[in-house]
């Protein structure tokens, strides 16, 4: 089983504003990807409907994105007011809410999206889930997407590493983890896919999911 952790609990330091809520072609920036995750574990759990491949867990600071998810089938969603401290908080606070829910194996894998990344496709996290599924018997423990040299997310670990993850402080990411490892990178062809959105002028674009 495939957990997604979104993590929508970002400060927006450079944006000037709750970028996460800043309407981007019609709607919040963190409905962009987050729509599409939801199409996507509703395709594939439709195709096994006796045994789930994949749910989702959002980690925000922010009550408008929390109401957002309680009305999405199957969403679970947690506060997380640490998650202003730095990114580990807020993948600390993904796995305990995942582990809490009890639907965890030793086979599962965590995949971490972030909300700020919208030109994100869903071919390409269909490409990433595909390979992680490929992956039989846990030989490969790390997954990324990469277009050419620039590597993004979303990042995928093997539920062996959780100790890890749940190891990190302040605002070190789970990348610093993948890298002690032979990560299998998942290349795509627009590297604007993996673009975050840190300030106001980047988010001027069109988005085409």
């Amino acid at each position: 089983m495939i957990h997604i952790i979104y993590m929508a609990a970002g400060n927006s330091r450079r944006f000037g504003s709750n970028k996460l809520l800043y309407e981007l072609d019609g709607k919040p920036m963190y409905r962009h990807l987050l729509d599409h995750l939801v199409e996507i574990k509703d395709r594939y759990n439709k195709l096994k409907s006796d045994s789930p491949v994949i749910d989702i867990t959002v980690v925000t600071r922010y009550r408008e994105i929390l109401d957002y998810c309680s009305s999405i089938l199957d969403c679970h969603a947690v506060l997380s007011p640490d998650s202003e401290k730095g990114i580990s908080y807020t993948i600390k606070a993904g796995i305990m809410a995942v582990q809490e829910q009890k639907k965890t194996g030793m086979q599962d894998y965590y995949m971490f999206a972030v909300a700020d990344q919208p030109y994100l496709k869903s071919q390409s996290v269909i490409k990433l889930i595909d390979r992680v599924l490929e992956n039989t018997g846990g030989k490969q423990l790390a997954f990324s997407l990469r277009c050419g040299a620039a590597v993004g997310n979303p990042c995928v670990f093997h539920s062996s590493l959780i100790p890890q993850l749940l190891s990190l402080e302040g605002d070190k990411g789970g990348r610093s983890v993948a890298k002690k490892y032979d990560c299998v990178y998942v290349d795509i062809a627009d590297e604007r896919e993996l673009m975050d959105i840190d300030t106001l002028s980047n988010s001027k674009h069109t988005v085409t999911l």
